[in-house]
């Protein structure tokens, strides 16, 4: 196994090279998948090896309502846990999430797997996943000028499996991680139950993020997501906070040609941490919906019979 997992690192730090490369030579016109202005704080969401790289177990909800006061606007619901294995360097992930827009509901069910490398300054985490959605569109709901259209009416569904990998590189003040969490190119529909080619693409995300102490109360946190999928724009996430007493931290990022956002993190005890994000809306959209709004529940603890490891830094 470990020979296997030690081949496997290889290929995967090959791939983040290849992946770059990919990412800048992708262009646009695709629809991408959701991403979340608190994504850091929900990392198994975008790359799998991020379960079991803390040694600890990690469970999080989120809300997010998009473009608030448009009829139809994008609602995401996820549910995310991981957790390290005591005395094995193994990790375990489940994430669970409905995606709701106008008439069209995905629910995603996703299961990962992780194999840690214990490093002198890091840990090496080298994770893959799989799982299925299923996509349902009710035509029924909607209200037609021509109710003779036979593909508008009745309910249709399609469950579709998918499977990723990604690394994920964790210092004590350092992280760092590629992924391709959805490689399957999938239909959203199949042709003989309705006529359409929506597809939903493969894609990558590369992440980076460092902490900086100003002094003993103040530190600072740049971090930056890059995501890219095939036949849509390259995008990025360029996000800064500030980290006063440990305890709250107060953000602002910049989503290349999409949202400006701020974002507002209390953590409660060594346990819960709470956390808000309001995106404004920079394109023409602003003209119609009020912004967007994502609230985030995330609880942390050791694992039974686990220890505290030093590179489980609550900032990332």
């Amino acid at each position: 196994m470990i020979v296997i997992m030690k081949a496997f690192s290889r290929t995967l730090l090959g791939a983040i090279f290849s992946g770059i490369l990919i990412m800048a030579a992708l262009s646009a016109s695709a629809q991408q998948r959701p991403v979340f202005s608190q994504y850091m704080f929900n990392p198994l969401a975008i790359n799998p090896a991020f379960a079991g790289s803390q040694d600890n177990l990690s469970v999080a909800a989120l809300y997010r309502s998009q473009w608030v006061n448009l009829e139809g606007a994008p609602e995401t619901t996820t549910f995310a846990a991981s957790t390290s294995v005591p005395d094995k360097n193994i990790g375990l992930g489940m994430i669970i999430s409905r995606d709701q827009i106008g008439v069209h509901s995905e629910v995603s069910t996703y299961f990962s797997y992780s194999y840690v490398l214990r490093m002198r300054k890091g840990l090496l985490s080298m994770g893959l996943q799989g799982g299925f959605s299923n996509i349902r569109s009710d035509f029924n709901s909607l209200t037609l000028k021509h109710t003779d259209d036979v593909h508008l009416t009745g309910i249709v569904s399609n469950l579709t499996p998918n499977f990723g990998m990604g690394v994920f590189y964790l210092g004590k003040k350092f992280y760092t991680g590629f992924s391709v969490p959805y490689i399957r190119n999938t239909r959203f529909f199949d042709e003989d139950v309705l006529f359409s080619d929506a597809r939903s693409r493969r894609y990558y995300f590369l992440s980076v993020g460092r902490l900086f102490d100003l002094n003993n109360r103040i530190q600072i946190k740049p971090e930056i997501l890059i995501r890219a999928q095939e036949g849509a724009p390259l995008g990025a996430d360029v996000n800064g906070k500030l980290i006063i007493d440990r305890k709250v931290a107060l953000g602002a990022s910049y989503r290349s040609g999409d949202a400006l956002i701020s974002t507002f993190e209390f953590e409660l005890n060594d346990n819960f941490r709470l956390g808000y994000a309001y995106e404004y809306t920079m394109s023409g959209l602003n003209q119609f919906t009020r912004g967007t709004h994502e609230i985030m529940v995330n609880y942390r603890t050791n694992p039974i019979g686990g220890k505290k490891n030093k590179f489980c830094a609550t900032y990332f």
